[in-house]
């Protein structure tokens, strides 16, 4: 049996692993050749330069991309198109998974003191798997969701902490995760949630007329919300669909099956997706209400006094009820369109992250030992299947990317577009001219 230090040196290269070809795997997959939705960086830039008047280029910035307001997204393309005279989407993608590390950071000052490193070990396998490669991979999306992952669990962070500082600071960065994409917004519930479970009633009024105000602005001259009406008249008349598929959302991470189109996608999912509802309620039944009323009996007192729960279990339940406010919102909103939506790669980070912090609650109720025997393995296997199952499909992407881009310059259509929208919206002409100025260098390979 190794010596306690030089096994704690092995764990830590295991640890690394992940990390590093995670890593290796952006810098490689991912490319500088927009697809559909990422033209919205080059005519950001070129919105911009059309508008001198600055009221204009603030409005331009502000206005939705179909139903999202995405000003970080917009402001990032802009400050890097300044700094770097150039549009690279490959950098601004890379530097948007720099929200990893502020994850990780968060994570690890929420798991127990004694033996955190073994307790934290599981996690970057259970992170940095390739179930969600869009995600990863695709430019407009990873750094929508990236972006309201970051500030959002920051926010978090700063409200489960109490001072007025981070109070201010919570604020702010619950605004950014609204305006890099509109499931940014259900921080503000999972926001209101911490205030309401800390008593703080002061922090809960200013929390509430500034999100009124904030989102009266965030919807005025939004566009229309129709499908969203039609989706709440489907749920009324097929209330089962809705609930089969919160689950199938919320268990989107056992989806090792993406190439089929059948029911045992649906079965794995949904059986994850009741697994981890089942282990969030009785987790945090166990840790804050079995541990609390020992010196707490009476639940209203705890909770008037404050003292229902710690810091680490607030912003735990904070970045949940995230998760599972997402998985509810498109139960309602997109059941019409099937089960097998629920399964689309994008969706999938937030049913990981569900994974993930759920994992992070069973942590403070479960031995360290108990973890590196069986949470480990299962973690180690479960970032192998994701290689073996999803890095096709990441390799083919690059490769379609590559040739459809040739189309794209040559043929004057793909990457997303008809010939017909090629020419309406002039993207081949932009991005000739992004070329030949030297503001637009693709990838060759």
């Amino acid at each position: 049996m190794p010596s306690f230090p030089r096994l704690k040196r092995i764990s830590f290269l295991l640890g690394l692993i992940p990390f590093v070809f995670f890593t290796w795997s952006l810098f490689t997959f991912s490319i500088n050749i927009p697809w559909l939705d990422d033209f919205e960086a080059p005519m950001t830039i070129r919105a911009w330069f059309a508008q001198p008047d600055w009221f204009d280029r603030l409005k331009m910035i502000w206005f939705p991309n179909n139903e999202h307001r995405i000003v970080t997204l917009r402001l990032w393309v802009m400050l890097h198109y300044f700094v770097f005279n150039q549009l690279d989407l490959k950098a601004l993608l890379l530097t948007s998974h720099l929200y990893i590390i502020i994850i990780f950071v968060l994570l690890w000052f929420n798991l127990p003191n004694k033996n955190r490193w073994w307790y934290f070990l599981p996690i970057p396998f259970l992170y940095l798997n390739f179930q969600y490669h869009l995600n990863t991979f695709w430019f407009i999306v990873s750094i929508q969701r990236n972006l309201v992952i970051g500030f959002g669990f920051l926010a978090m962070f700063c409200l489960s902490k109490g001072s007025y500082k981070l109070f201010v600071t919570g604020i702010l960065c619950t605004m950014l995760a609204c305006l890099s994409n509109s499931d940014g917004l259900l921080f503000i519930a999972a926001g209101g949630m911490i205030l309401l479970t800390t008593f703080d009633l002061k922090k809960l009024a200013i929390w509430t007329g500034v999100f009124i105000t904030f989102l009266t602005l965030f919807f005025w001259n939004y566009p229309s919300m129709g499908s969203n009406q039609n989706g709440l008249i489907y749920l009324v008349g097929h209330p089962w669909q809705s609930i089969q598929g919160f689950f199938v959302f919320l268990g989107g991470s056992a989806d090792y099956f993406n190439e089929q189109d059948s029911t045992v996608r649906l079965v794995f999912s949904f059986s994850m997706g009741l697994l981890l509802f089942i282990i969030i309620i009785w987790g945090f039944q166990r840790w804050v209400f079995v541990k609390a009323e020992k010196t707490y009996p009476s639940f209203l007192k705890r909770w008037t006094s404050g003292e229902l729960a710690n810091p680490n279990q607030l912003f735990l339940a904070g970045c949940l009820t995230f998760c599972l406010l997402n998985g509810i919102l498109l139960a309602v909103l997109r059941s019409k369109s099937g089960p097998f939506v629920f399964l689309i790669g994008n969706y999938k980070i937030i049913a990981t992250l569900a994974m993930l912090l759920t994992y992070v609650v069973t942590t403070h109720l479960v031995s360290s030992i108990f973890t590196t025997k069986w949470v480990l393995p299962v973690a180690l296997l479960f970032w192998l299947s994701s290689i073996l199952t999803y890095y096709p499909a990441i390799k083919n992407r690059k490769e379609f990317l590559l040739q459809d881009y040739q189309s794209f310059i040559h043929e004057k259509q793909g990457l997303g577009f008809s010939k017909e929208n090629v020419k309406k919206y002039e993207l081949h002409l932009m991005m000739v001219q992004m070329l030949n100025k030297g503001e637009y260098i693709p990838d060759t390979k």
